[in-house]
């Protein structure tokens, strides 16, 4: 039980970092892609004025292309802030998966206290005087290593292909 709690804490922790990594890069980079937006549109005009004086020119042709760029980076700008903005709507799963798992955590925790009363009033000995027990290697189903949780697991590539051999593999 305490190797689930560990687990379910690191995982956790792992997504409330991610989340809060998202959210601080989506704040930071809206500001640019509104700001490119803004200045792109502003251009527009004079650049179409410009390119009316010039139209006959090889510098009316490259005015040309800069209007046909300034209104594509004006119309991607606000895309992309349009796509900032659903990625902070989707970091809510975050939050409510936090939950989830905090709810998780309480209900083992409630299980092993309420083992451990059933063990007492059985006349079981108490686990701190009970004989070892056998632990299950973390490696066996439970996925990566996780700081903190059970150590048996396998951790290097000749451990695995140690372990492989052991078994006639």
């Amino acid at each position: 039980m305490p190797d689930a709690r560990v687990r379910l804490d690191h995982v956790l922790k792992l997504t409330e970092e991610a989340a809060h990594r998202t959210l601080d890069l989506v704040e930071r980079s809206g500001p640019l892609a509104d700001r490119m937006a803004t200045q792109a549109a502003a251009l527009v005009e004079p650049i179409r004025l410009a390119h009316a004086a010039y139209a006959d020119s090889a510098v009316g042709a490259l005015l040309s292309r800069v209007e046909t760029f300034l209104l594509c980076a004006e119309r991607d700008g606000a895309a992309v802030r349009a796509n900032l903005d659903e990625v902070l709507m989707a970091q809510s799963y975050q939050d409510l998966s936090g939950q989830i798992i905090r709810t998780v955590i309480k209900l083992v925790v409630e299980l092993e206290r309420t083992l451990a009363h059933f063990s007492k009033l059985a006349g079981e000995r108490p686990a701190d005087d009970a004989a070892p027990v056998q632990q299950v290697s973390a490696g066996h189903g439970h996925g990566p290593a996780i700081p903190g949780a059970n150590t048996d697991a396998v951790g290097e590539q000749q451990d695995v292909d140690a372990l492989l051999a052991a078994m006639g593999m």
